[in-house]
Order: structure tokens, then sequence, then C-alpha cells
């Protein structure tokens, strides 16, 4: 009787062993959250690029750092002693490659152009406006023999010449095509996309590239072009163009100045899982913005290396942008200009379409975190270092 019960119990300590080796019990995983982080590769996005490369200054100086993992790629979030994240930095293009990769999933939070984020917002996209980066930093070049010099003789060349002008740009809700329109409709000067428009003084032609400035400019094909820097920077350095005009002093006058440019976006599931990795993250774009504004040699060095544009092109380039991280009243008053030229052209066919400035600002932009980041870093008197 005995052998017949210690055979069973044998069988169940058994199979109860196996059933132990089969399904351990899961512990919770050390591995820190992963956040793809979208950029476009110039130097708008610079406060970007000079905190990875400046990781070891941002680690003794702040406390706050990232930690290179993979050149130009992987990178940890590290504050203090603790990894926070890991973010994998995705070179996406300009224009409307940001929001459209952040739209299909490849990208949690994205450096690009307002208007573009804004547009897709419109269309419902779970996307908010989480922080400035810059403003300004976009031109009206021409051909370098071109006669026009200035913004004054450009409206008289249009308006006098036997043919239209052929103007460039990258996207159609570029920034910098989106205030070149704003200006012809302050100057009245007839322009059109429809190369066979007789009554058009101006032919707005879509490049769809950053890159196609330059061989269209040594081709004929265009005239000039709006774009932001460095384009406009290599244009010159190549002597293939000069610069006319900052788009900022276009007309009307005063519109333009500081006209809000590239933003940080993120998507709201992205927000809401990992609010304290977001604040982390806008605390390196606001001590790295600080550290341009105080040392632009050290931002036109990082520019160069960053983006393999010659140190002199850069050393033209990163003079004429704005870096920015405060959503002030000024740059506040800029994305409010914003909706109105974006209903004017059209470019909103949602809520948008219809909607007030002050409504627009309030959906599109969710400011807690930026204002957070810079309260917290502030406080611990670093946002402003001797």
């Amino acid at each position: 009787m005995t052998r017949t019960l210690w055979v069973p119990l044998l069988i169940s300590a058994s199979l109860l062993g196996c059933s132990k080796s089969e399904a351990p019990s899961k512990k919770p995983s050390d591995k820190p959250v992963t956040l793809k982080v979208g950029h476009v590769g110039h130097d708008h996005h610079l406060a970007l690029y000079l905190a990875a490369l400046e990781g070891e200054r941002f680690k003794k100086e702040f406390g706050i750092y990232l930690k290179e993992i993979k050149s130009r790629e992987v990178y940890d979030l590290v504050e203090g002693d603790k990894v926070l994240a890991r973010l994998r930095f995705l070179k996406v293009g300009g224009g409307a490659r940001m929001p459209a990769a952040m739209s299909r999933g490849e990208i949690d939070i994205g450096l690009g152009g307002v208007a573009a984020v804004a547009k897709f917002a419109d269309r419902g996209k779970p996307f908010k406006i989480i922080s400035p980066l810059q403003t300004d930093g976009d031109m009206l070049v021409m051909k370098k023999d071109s006669p026009v010099e200035d913004w004054n003789s450009f409206v008289a060349a249009a308006r006098s010449g036997s043919k239209p002008l052929k103007i460039g740009y990258k996207a159609p809700v570029a920034v910098a095509k989106l205030v070149f329109v704003g200006a012809l409709k302050a100057e009245n000067l007839p322009f059109s996309y429809d190369a066979s428009d007789r009554k058009a003084r101006i032919i707005l032609i879509n490049m769809m590239s950053e890159k196609s400035p330059l061989p269209l400019l040594a081709s004929g094909s265009i005239d000039g072009f709006v774009m932001n820097q460095p384009a406009v920077a290599v244009a010159v350095h190549k002597k293939l163009g000069k610069v006319v005009a900052e788009l900022r002093d276009l007309p009307p006058k005063g519109k333009w100045v500081n006209h809000p440019c590239c933003c940080v976006s993120a998507t709201t599931e992205t927000l809401e899982k990992h609010p304290e990795i977001v604040k982390a993250f806008l605390k390196i774009i606001h001590l790295s913005t600080g550290v341009i504004n105080r040392d632009q040699a050290l931002a036109i060095d990082c520019a160069s290396r960053w983006t393999k544009n010659p140190r002199e092109v850069e050393a033209d380039s990163i003079p004429t942008i704005h870096y920015i991280t405060d959503p002030t009243d000024s740059w506040l008053g800029g994305m409010k200009t914003w909706v109105g030229l974006m209903q004017e052209v059209g470019a909103f066919k949602g809520r948008y379409s219809r909607i007030s400035a002050d409504e627009f600002v309030e959906d599109v932009c969710d400011l807690k975190l930026c204002r957070q980041a810079a309260e917290e870093i502030r406080g611990k008197g670093l946002l402003n270092p001797k």
C-alpha cells in the first residue's frame, strides 16, 4: 500500500516540475522604453544634433544627456545614472514626410515644419505640437547673374518682365512657400502653378526636394527659389545663387518676423504613455538650444559635423536662424498667423478650415510638458548657466 501511494505522488511531482519549467513566472523587464525620433537632417534641427554630438559635455554640465550607442542612429536618454529611454533617430525628410511617417507609426516624436504637422492634424491625425524649435531661416534666392538685388527689384522685375519669373519651392505646405505666397498677395502680384497662365507674373514650381534647386538653377529651369537654410547657403557657396531677401522681411511689414518654422511634435499616444520621457527629451532640447545661443562657434561646428556641409556654409546659415524653445507670445502670435494663411490658401480641408486662431492653437498645441521641462531645469539653475 505504501508503494502504491508513493508512485502517484512521484508522478504528480514530476508533472508539476515540468509545468513549472515550461511556464516560468514572468518578471518585469528592466529594458528601457524605445522611442523613435524623426528628423529632417538640416540645421533647423540643430538642437537635437548638438545634444547627440556633445553628450559628454551635457553629462558633466547638466546631468541629463544623450549617450551614444550607435552614431547618428541610437542614443540612450540618461538622467543622473538612470536610462530613461532608448531613442532611435530616423531621417525622414522634409515637408509632409515627417508627419506622414508619424501617421504610419514609424516615429513617435518628430521634428519638422509646423504647417505640415498642422495639415495632418487637420485630417484627424492624433498629433500635437509640443515645443517650438526655431523661427526664420527662410530666404528668397535668385540666380547668380540675375539683375534682382532685393525685394523691391524682384517685384519690379516680375511686373515688367517679358516672361513670368519661375520660382521653385520645396513642398506645398513648406513654410517658406506659404510666407512667399502671402507676400505675393500683399503685393497684388498675380501668380500661378500653371506655366500656361498668361496673367501670372510668377510661376510657382514644386521642386519636391531640398536637393533640386541647384541643378534647376544651373539649367535655367527656375529663376530662383524660396527655401530654408542650409540649402540657401549651399547655393550661395556653390556660386549658383544669391540671397535677395530674408522672408521675415517680406510684406506685410512685420507679419513674418520670427515666423514659426520647425517644431517638435508627438503622437497623443506617446504623450499619454510616456509623459516623463517626453519631458526629459524636451529638457535636452531646451538645454541644447541654450548652448546654441551662447556658443555659436560650437553650434556651427556641430551643424557642419552632422549635416556634412562645409563649415563656411553653416557659418552663413546658423546666424540667420532663431533657435527657440519657449512658446513666447510672439511665437503663439505667429501660430495664429499660420492658421489664417493656411485657410486663405485652402490648405485645410477639415475642422481647421473654419476654426478661429485661438481655437487652432489650443487644439494643435500641447505645451504643458515643454513648460514643465523649462521650469524644472530653470529651477536647477541649468537653463541659463554662466
